[in-house]
């Protein structure tokens, strides 16, 4: 299973009085993106809070999403085109012999994204799901 949770502020610079047009633009050019997308499965929403926006992402599929659809592929995306937008996503791959049992962490800092081991969640067994029996 591929099982992925994320969200992002979306936020036009890293200053704290951003351009109200340039946020506009940036905006629009998530709405286009997004619905370009016509995400196939899950969660994928953009919408305002308070009047800023924020953009939710969640699912779980059989197994990993092709790059247009891999959400870490969205999350850069957010950052291109909104370079002061912040958040993060949690990824467990089951297929992935390596890190199957835990969950991985990106952060979108500054329109950049890092890749981080979490201690919260992982490891997926025994933390969360007890061991398989036999």
């Amino acid at each position: 299973m591929y099982e992925y949770h994320g969200w992002a502020t979306i936020r036009e610079s890293a200053s704290f009085e951003e351009d109200e047009d340039q946020y506009e633009l940036v905006i629009q050019q998530l709405k286009e993106y997004v619905q370009e997308l016509e995400w196939p499965s899950g969660v994928l929403d953009l919408r305002a809070v308070n009047g800023d926006f924020q953009l939710w992402i969640a699912g779980l599929n059989n197994h990993k999403p092709v790059s247009k659809y891999d959400p870490t592929e969205v999350l850069k995306k957010v950052g291109e085109i909104a370079p002061g937008s912040y958040g993060v996503l949690y990824v467990r791959d089951s297929d992935d012999l390596e890190f199957s049992n835990q969950f991985k962490v990106y952060s979108l800092i500054r329109g950049g994204i890092t890749e981080h081991h979490d201690t919260f969640l992982s490891p997926f067994i025994p933390k969360l799901e007890d061991d398989y029996e036999e």
